[in-house]
């Protein structure tokens, strides 16, 4: 018996055209990118309102769920339906009653730093594992995968007003995904990763924007041991990698970077 869940497949073109005026009152093409409202239902209990591209929506819920524990089990969804039209995506799962027997952690909910206003639900801290392994990284592939980020053909380039996040196998890009929010984009990686069987103890993370507590403890829950951003990182943000054992590295910039902790993981002369 099939027990995969059933996607639909609502994907949204993510930037969009206009016409501005320039400095000397000419109109001129733009693009931006599209903003969209969505709003998750789990077993018809309504969950949480999230800003989005609309890029890979299924995949964003997935990876919220998975990310705020709501659901343990990916074999327990039975489909995600997206639709645009009512802006809502409705979860099944297959005994469906998900919604009443999260409803302790649906009372305590955090309203976090994240771009466009993430959530936490439940303490958060208290279910944290420390990250073990002796995973290392080489300093040098660090820049390499800096490099590769780079030249991905993104929607910032075109249109701005994006975070960008990416999942890598040393310097190869494994995902990559953009979305109004950071908070958004790792969601989404965590739901591909979970739909594919992808552990996250071998691989790095990258944000473009800063990582806040919200982002380690997302990075903890997939199992990442190194995060890093092109930005910087906050005092509980430190504090979190700290107590999981997760190595953060900001101000990545071309041949440069930043450790904040775990610097045991960073092979520096190679």
């Amino acid at each position: 018996m099939d027990r995969r869940p059933f996607f639909s497949q609502a994907h949204c073109e993510p930037v969009v055209a206009g016409t501005v005026l320039d400095h000397n009152g000419q109109p001129q093409p733009t693009q931006m990118p599209g903003e969209r409202a969505l709003t998750i239902y789990l077993d018809k209990r309504e969950i949480v309102t999230l800003m989005t591209l609309g890029q890979n929506p299924e995949a964003l819920v997935l990876g919220y769920l998975r990310n705020q524990r709501l659901i343990d089990d990916l074999h327990d969804i039975g489909e995600i339906q997206v639709s645009w039209e009512v802006s809502a995506a409705a979860v099944t799962t297959r005994r469906g009653d998900a919604g009443e027997r999260c409803e302790e952690l649906l009372r305590r909910r955090t309203v976090t730093s994240g771009c466009g206003q993430g959530t936490l639900f439940g303490n958060a801290l208290e279910r944290l594992q420390t990250l073990g392994g002796d995973f290392k990284v080489a300093r040098s592939t660090i820049f390499e995968l800096l490099a590769s980020v780079r030249q991905l053909d993104t929607v910032y380039k075109r249109s701005g007003a994006v975070h960008g996040c990416v999942l890598a196998d040393g310097a190869e890009i494994l995902h990559h995904v953009e979305d109004i929010g950071r908070h958004n984009a790792v969601d989404s990686i965590s739901g591909l990763m979970w739909m594919r069987g992808e552990q996250g103890c071998d691989k790095l993370f990258y944000t473009t924007g800063r990582l806040t507590s919200e982002m380690v403890i997302k990075g903890a829950e997939m199992g990442i041991p190194v995060l890093i951003s092109r930005s910087g990182t906050t005092e509980m943000a430190l504090d979190v990698a700290r107590h999981c054992g997760i190595t953060l590295i900001g101000r990545a910039k071309h041949d440069r970077f930043l450790v904040f902790s775990g610097s045991e993981r960073i092979e520096f002369n190679q």
